[in-house]
């Protein structure tokens, strides 16, 4: 049997090492493949840290040939560009790849909400996301050009610099608290005024983490107001359009943003954080798809009227059989769902895939954060402990003693 994994994330590589493992332990047989455009297996939970600035990019990006070294799986760096479905193969930039079971795990993109139409007028053009190691970059690149532009123009009597996050959710509150503390550097470090920097976390709907108990999203509210964080709740961005170059403390420009209600926001940079969608390149797969693009797929992952075609992670849809609703996409899913496949594949588990959520962790900042693990609840630097020790964990998991000394080493575990 050829499995052929497309995606080195959470999913793709921890499917592609319980594979590898049942190598050793037999009686499978079988030959793994995982491919990936990029040699490093991106930490998406972290890119809030790398775009603020915070940690080393070396921290969310963690180099596949140490996690794969020694290990029976075949990795190439390719691109896929066509699927051909009726005769089991994928077209990559490396040639094609012919396989028994093709597992789908490519992740997700930054849903700008502009498919089949923009429904918000030049947010592709004007925000940029932190879903991948390349927009961390660009924000943090972006966020040090504009604060040292602003530091030469405040003495002259610029307005503040306004920093936006769109989103609500898990990512743009970490966004958010992981902003306003380098931002507290920030002024620091040029002398500016405590106004001079100032963070906007705007988000449509009632409240902060939809869909999580309210008293964590009253927390995790009032952490970041005590970090000098603005909170607009109930604040739809209905177009985003240039600014004036007069005032520019960017690149090109600032940016200005037209909410529902007509009012008029200037900013230096909007980074959006307002969800995610699958993955471009599987809307060319010709399979089923649900409106976000995931590929919809039944109680074993496997994709409808194609049994040796399976998703997991951001680009599927999987569903809670308990409730019949769909599972939040979390990196915690995803590696469940490998561990479950890993099993499903070997013959080592017939029953089908049943989601079990046991809490999350949210990042506010330096040394805060809410937890929730079970029934319990944990605030603070607590939390924030607990994050890191659940990194620690994970690079464990992956890479062993041999790869968290390496990350140690290089001293990118995130400050607690």
């Amino acid at each position: 049997m050829r499995v052929v994994i497309l995606g080195a994330g959470y999913g793709g590589i921890r499917l592609a090492i319980e594979l590898e493992r049942r190598l050793h332990r037999g009686p499978w047989k079988g030959q793994v493949v995982l491919v990936d455009q990029s040699p490093l297996h991106q930490l998406v939970t972290e890119m809030h840290q790398v775009a603020a600035g915070s940690v080393l990019s070396d921290f969310a990006a963690v180099p596949l040939a140490r996690i794969l070294g020694g290990k029976r799986v075949a990795f190439r760096q390719a691109t896929v560009t066509w699927f051909d479905l009726a005769s089991h193969r994928v077209r990559t930039t490396q040639g094609d790849l012919i396989y028994d079971v093709l597992v789908l795990g490519l992740g997700g993109e930054v849903d700008y909400f502009d498919l089949p139409e923009p429904r918000i007028p030049g947010l592709r053009q004007h925000a940029v996301g932190i879903q991948t190691m390349q927009q961390a970059n660009t924000v943090q690149a972006r966020l040090q050009e504009a604060v040292y532009r602003y530091s030469k123009e405040a003495a002259k009597g610029a307005k503040p610099l306004m920093l936006v996050i769109g989103g609500g959710g898990m990512t743009g509150v970490e966004m958010a608290g992981q902003l306003a503390d380098e931002a507290a550097e920030w002024r620091k470090e040029y002398g500016l005024s405590a106004d001079a920097i100032q963070v906007t976390l705007v988000e449509a709907q009632e409240r902060l983490l939809p869909g999580m108990h309210p008293q964590i999203a009253g927390y995790a509210a009032s952490v970041l107001q005590r970090k000098g964080v603005t909170i607009r709740l109930r604040t739809a961005i209905s177009r985003v359009e240039p600014g004036d170059p007069g005032q520019a403390s960017m690149p090109g420009g600032v940016i200005r943003l037209v909410l529902a209600s007509g009012e008029e926001i200037p900013a230096g940079m909007l980074i959006w954080a307002g969800g995610v969608r699958g993955p471009s390149i599987v809307a060319t797969s010709g399979l089923h798809l649900d409106p976000k693009g995931r590929v919809a797929v039944n109680g074993y992952l496997q994709a409808q009227g194609h049994g040796e075609v399976y998703a997991l992670g951001d680009c599927a849809l999987v569903l809670d059989p308990r409730t019949g609703q769909p599972c939040p996409p979390s990196a915690r899913l995803a590696v469940d769902e490998a561990v479950w496949l890993s099993r499903y594949l070997t013959k080592e588990w017939v029953l089908p895939f049943v989601p079990h959520t046991t809490g999350a962790v949210i990042s506010l900042g330096r040394g805060a954060a809410v937890a929730v693990v079970g029934r319990l609840r944990f605030f603070g630097r607590l939390a924030s402990l607990l994050k890191t020790l659940i990194t620690m964990k994970y690079l464990y998991s992956i890479g062993g003693l041999r790869l968290l000394f390496y990350q140690l080493r290089i001293g990118v575990i995130g400050k607690i």
